[in-house]
């Protein structure tokens, strides 16, 4: 007997995910009605049994209906393949290109939405697959009304294998965190950080304004990004971050010793390029070397080192002989006798 909408009501217990896979695919080569009732069956099954990854095989006839513009249940199988990349991304990732170019003709769809999420879902797992569409997402993300924090993690993903890559999205990245730094913040500065740590063409730094902004944010992980792709940018550039310096004091009066680490190496690698930008944060990195944590002692030991800070000589020398942790000896060795 059929249900509603002339779907087939399906015995319990029938394989992993309790869904007929043969009669699914079938009815998803069949007539329109037939095609929208396997799609429906396949969306049960991901939404009542979590049996996304048993659906998998049905990924390139979903494919081949994304295909079809003309086809007034698409959102659905947009989203059915973007649960499916989520659990098995390897199956998914053949299909990228036509996830791409689907997204591309209509950008501001809801249906986009969801293939943006297919992406990033596949980018997490295969950046490789993506590395070549960066340019279409990058325009897809352009001309979408807001943002999309999807599409902006997968730019994210694919610049661990291939920075460079996102030279062409940069004006996205940056225009995307200025919309909505908190938002937007965690996938837009750790891709700029790995293009400007890969030496990239980042264009203006204007945007280093707006990482600073995020240094003491409420949530740990946009403060770390933020401090992370200031410390990048300052590998590459010391002299753009330099006037952020005061900024990143804030970050090493926070409570969580991580980010007081974090913020320390930043500042190390400003002072690197330039000694006098550690001057709005000096006692602070001086109090720094009496922290309970190692991590953020032997931190601040770099940067009061690349920052020539004569002061801090007898507690180095000290913390270099004393000092129970074996880093912190390290470094607070190699800073005094930078200083000496």
């Amino acid at each position: 007997m059929d249900g509603d909408g002339g779907e087939a009501v399906e015995p319990r217990g029938r394989g992993a995910t309790g869904i007929d896979l043969p009669a699914v695919l079938t009815r998803l080569d069949g007539e329109p009605s037939e095609q929208r009732a396997a799609v429906n069956r396949i969306r049960t099954a991901i939404d009542e049994r979590d049996g996304a990854a048993g659906c998998a095989p049905t990924v390139p006839k979903l494919r081949s209906l994304l295909e079809r513009p003309e086809i007034d249940f698409r959102e659905t199988v947009a989203a059915c393949l973007a649960d499916l990349a989520a659990e098995a991304p390897t199956d998914v990732a053949p299909s990228t290109g036509s996830i791409v170019a689907v997204a591309r003709d209509d950008p501001d769809r809801p249906m986009t939405g969801e293939l943006l999420r297919c992406l990033a879902a596949v980018a997490a797992e295969r950046p490789d697959v993506v590395v070549d569409h960066t340019v279409a997402i990058a325009d897809v993300l352009e001309q979408r009304s807001d943002y999309d924090t999807d599409g902006l993690d997968a730019l994210a993903h694919v610049s661990r294998v291939d920075p460079t890559a996102l030279e062409p999205a940069v004006s996205v990245l940056k225009a995307a965190l200025s919309a909505a730094p908190a938002e937007n913040g965690r996938p837009a500065l750790r891709a700029l950080g790995r293009l400007a740590r890969s030496e990239g063409d980042l264009g203006s730094l204007a945007f280093v304004s707006h990482a600073a902004a995020l240094v003491d944010h409420e949530n740990p992980a946009v403060r770390h990004e933020a401090i992370g792709c200031l410390g990048d940018v300052a590998h590459h550039d010391p002299a753009a971050v330099e006037s952020v310096t005061a900024e990143l004091g804030t970050a090493l009066s926070c409570d969580d010793p991580d980010t007081r680490a974090a913020a320390a190496v930043t500042i190390a690698r400003i002072a690197a390029g330039t000694e006098t930008a550690v001057d709005p944060v000096r006692r602070q990195l001086l109090s720094l070397l009496a922290d309970d944590h190692a991590h953020v002692r032997a931190n601040a030991c770099v940067a009061l080192g690349h920052g020539g800070v004569e002061a801090a000589e007898p507690r180095l020398a000290d913390l270099a002989s004393r000092d129970p942790a074996p880093n912190v000896r390290d470094r607070a060795s190699w800073a005094a006798g930078r200083l000496s």
